[in-house]
Parts: C-alpha cells; sequence; structure tokens
C-alpha cells in the first residue's frame, strides 16, 4: 500500500513537472551546447534562474527578468552556491550590444538570457528555471507564509510616489505572499539592486531552514498547484526530487555559499547601470565553482564565518556592566517594565552602530505578538543603524528576544559554551547570520546587517556582553 501510494504520488508529480518543460527548440539548443571558453566543474549542476514579472503593472510594458540568480549544486562534492546577479548590470547581449542585463529576457526570451548570461560567466548552463512572481507568492501562502526576521522599517503608503507600497515592520515575524513579494523586491533606498539581491538570498535561507518543518502530506498539493501554474523548467522529475531532498536534509549552511557581483552605480547616456570593477565577475565565478573550506581553516574573507578561528569566549573587558550606564538605558528600562519576560540590553556595540527604531514603536515600549508557536508568542526588536564616515548607511545590527524558544530562527550552527549559556553561530560558509542562545526561558539572538557587514567575532561580542535590564523602573 506504501508503495503504491509513493507510485501514485511521483506519477502525479511527473504530470506536473512535465507540464513545465519549456517548447522552445532554441533554449534546448543552448543549454546542451558549450560556449566558447566555458569552465566548470565535471561533477556539478549550473542552473539559471530567473524570476518574471508577467504581469507589469504599465500596460504595453516589457517582460524584463527582475531576478536572476545563477545556481551551481555539486551533491557529488556536498556544496551548493548562489550567485545573485544585479538586473541592470552593464553587459554584451549578443546582437542587441551594451545593456541591461535584465533586457536579455525582454530582447529574446530565455534563449538570449541563458546566452546572454554565459557570455558574461564563461558558465556552461546546463538546466533553466523560469518562476512568475505570482508563483512567489502563492508558494509563500500556500507553506502557511515564511518566518523572516525582517532587519529594518520599510514603509510606503504614498500611492503618487515612484517607489512601490509597502509597509513592513522591523522584526521576526510570518510573511505572508504578498508581504513576501514586497520584501524581496524592495529597492528604494542606499542598497539599490545589492540590498534587493541580499532579501532574496535571505528569504531562500529562510525558506531552506523552514523546510524541515513543513507538513508535506498537507502542504505539497497546493505548493505544486501555485509552484507549477507559473514555473518553467528544464529540469525532470528526479532532478527536482534530488535537489529538493538533498538541499532540505542533506546540506548544512557551512556548506553553502553566497555570492554576488557588486560594483558601482554610473550613468551612461542617461541610463542607470550597475558596473563592476575589472575582474570582479571573473572573481564571483571562481567563488561559485569552488567548495567551501571547513570552518577555522586557511580560506578567511572579510566577514567570513567559515575562515574564522573562534572557538573560545569573548574577552568581557570591553562590556558595559552596569544597567544605568548601557547605550539608550532609559528605553530599555521602558520595554523591561512593560515586558514579560526579562529583557537584556547589550553591554557593547560595535563601532558605529546606534539605535534608531524599535518594534513595537518606541512610543509605545512593550511587545509585540509573534504569530506562531501557540497562538503566539511576545517580542521585542531592537534596531540599531551603522554610520561610515558621518554618513547613515542602510545596514542594521538587529537584537530579538522572544519567549518562543521553539522559533525556527534558532536553527543549527557552529556553537560555543560560556558561562553555562550556548550560544550558536548560523550561517553559510562565509556569512554569518545571527548568534542565538536560550536564558531564563527566553530566545535572544543578535542579527547581522542585511549585506553581512559584521563577521561572527563581532557578533559573538553583543551576544556576550547582553546584561539583564531591571523591571519597574521608566527613567
Amino acid at each position: 500500500m506504501v508503495g503504491a501510494v509513493l507510485g501514485g504520488v511521483y506519477l502525479w508529480l511527473n504530470s506536473q513537472v512535465a507540464g513545465t518543460h519549456p517548447t522552445d527548440p532554441g533554449l534546448g539548443s543552448v543549454l546542451s551546447s558549450t560556449p566558447a571558453g566555458a569552465i566548470g566543474s565535471p561533477t556539478g549542476m549550473d542552473i539559471l534562474v530567473l524570476g518574471c514579472d508577467k504581469h507589469p503593472d504599465n500596460a504595453g510594458e516589457e517582460t524584463r527578468s527582475d531576478t536572476l540568480i545563477l545556481v551551481h549544486a555539486d551533491p557529488d562534492e556536498n556544496y551548493l552556491s548562489i550567485l545573485s546577479l544585479p538586473r541592470d548590470l552593464r553587459v554584451e547581449i549578443p546582437g542587441q550590444g551594451l545593456q541591461k542585463l535584465n533586457a536579455a529576457y525582454a530582447f529574446g526570451g530565455t534563449e538570449l538570457a541563458v546566452k546572454t548570461v554565459e557570455e558574461l560567466t564563461k558558465i556552461d548552463i546546463t538546466e533553466y528555471v523560469e518562476v512568475d512572481f505570482q508563483a512567489f507568492s502563492d508558494m509563500t501562502d500556500a507553506l502557511g507564509g515564511v518566518y523572516i526576521d525582517v532587519d529594518r522599517r520599510y514603509y510606503n503608503d504614498d500611492a503618487g510616489s515612484d517607489y512601490e507600497l509597502i509597509k513592513i515592520s522591523p522584526g521576526y515575524q510570518l510573511l505572508n505572499g504578498a508581504d513576501a513579494l514586497d520584501y524581496v523586491r524592495f529597492r528604494h533606498d542606499l542598497n539599490y539592486d545589492f540590498g534587493r539581491m541580499d532579501r532574496q538570498q535571505r528569504f531562500l535561507t529562510a525558506l531552506r531552514e523552514q523546510a524541515m518543518d513543513w507538513n508535506l502530506v498537507l502542504d505539497l498539493p497546493g505548493l505544486v498547484d501555485a509552484l507549477f501554474d507559473n514555473l518553467v523548467t528544464t529540469l525532470g522529475t528526479n532532478d527536482i526530487i534530488r535537489l529538493a531532498y538533498w538541499g532540505v536534509a542533506g546540506l548544512s549552511g557551512d556548506r553553502i555559499r553566497q555570492v554576488s557581483i557588486t560594483g558601482d552605480i554610473r550613468e551612461v547616456d542617461g541610463v542607470s547601470y550597475v558596473i563592476p570593477e575589472e575582474g570582479a565577475v571573473g572573481e564571483a565565478v571562481e567563488k561559485l565553482l569552488t567548495p567551501p573550506s571547513a570552518p577555522g581553516s586557511s580560506e578567511t574573507t572579510g566577514s567570513s564565518m567559515g575562515g574564522e578561528t573562534t572557538t573560545t569566549a569573548i574577552d568581557g573587558s570591553e562590556f558595559i556592566t552596569d544597567p544605568d550606564a548601557v547605550p539608550n538605558s532609559r528605553l530599555w528600562k521602558q520595554f523591561a517594565a512593560a515586558a514579560p519576560f526579562p529583557v537584556r540590553a547589550p553591554g557593547y556595540l560595535p563601532e558605529g552602530y546606534a539605535y534608531v527604531d524599535s518594534n513595537p514603536d518606541r512610543r509605545n515600549p512593550g511587545v509585540y505578538d509573534i504569530e506562531g508557536g501557540e497562538g503566539g508568542k511576545p517580542g521585542i526588536k531592537m534596531v540599531y543603524q551603522f554610520t561610515r564616515d558621518g554618513e547613515p548607511l542602510d545596514q542594521y545590527l538587529g537584537i530579538m528576544e522572544t519567549t518562543w524558544v521553539e522559533a525556527p530562527a534558532a536553527g543549527e550552527g557552529r556553537e560555543l559554551k560560556k558561562d553555562g549559556i550556548t550560544y550558536t553561530i548560523v550561517g553559510t560558509s562565509h556569512n554569518t547570520d545571527r548568534v542565538w542562545w536560550v536564558q531564563d526561558g527566553v530566545l535572544y539572538w543578535v542579527s547581522n546587517t542585511l549585506s553581512y557587514y559584521l563577521n561572527s567575532t563581532e557578533l559573538l561580542k553583543v551576544a556576550q556582553s547582553m546584561i539583564v535590564i531591571p523591571g519597574g523602573a521608566t527613567d
């Protein structure tokens, strides 16, 4: 009976996948051929993922690839790399000259998009996935939402502005499909398109972390309907099942590498482009195709979790231990007086970081309700903005506190013990996402900035400096 059920599910899934295969013969020809000077690894699979808006806001507007991600999956070497490509990257599009990267799809569909990325990266792309943004929203809703630790306040309610309408508070929360789509597509701040790429990678990471908690018996039909109704892919059923199982159950965070191509924002003939430094694309491709090194190896980067060798507790000589002396102590005391759990504030902050926002709002300190657990749990989010050379940047350190100790944010990672407390460092091979711990029945964590400005050592310093703020006092 079990075999019959599984066989039936496989046949059903296979029929759904068959309906997503592209019919363009030109795409098959491009994917089966090897571009001149192509590079790659013998065991890896290189997949181009395009996120497209098939229903533009303005009538007659061209459909362009709003999101471009190159995925290198290598189950044999047991690592996965994700390279985000800026949609405004100035590239040579075959037959069209120098244009924005996302224009390739508008000019020549999937075939030209694949050709353009292959010529840019010299990678032999073998598989293709195109997802309509409606599928992204529907899939998120089919899963019951995805928990995201939102780094800052995203707000615009002016329908007459050039910016997208959005209203998302900072803090750990369950995003539905519409809010999740707004979150990953937002780019009207100082981070430009680079912030959008970072948010997309953060969402994919959260999706993977929470996948093990899905009830596939109930969620699979709705998930498949939501995804496959708006999906085009060359992947077969067996490939999808194998990659999905390996990516969720067989791959740890330190075997995942996230890479982005960045550059200067410049205007050329009145058009704004992303123009990378000489050699930046080749460097990003090399990282994409290189397996991550184990923690403590000789490989190092500016904010590398994998390249660091933090195995002992942080020296606390820099920490403030007096609750009255912590930055913004009055505000922390107001939150502590209203919260139903022990509130802790940082006795150390990295240079350049200062309090800027909170959830709930600082004018009404208390707690906000996190949907989850048994009907919701109280939480507090404090946000610290980074200022460099007198200029505030859209990069925010976060401190999160909640009694929901089983929250998905308390995921697996590298552990460090100090004074009877176990701190867990969560992230991918080269980026630390957060440091969490449980103390006195409360889950606390310190989250990195959107673009991973801080390394695990700095996040651990903040975590280990946290001290209890006495409740009841409001001044």
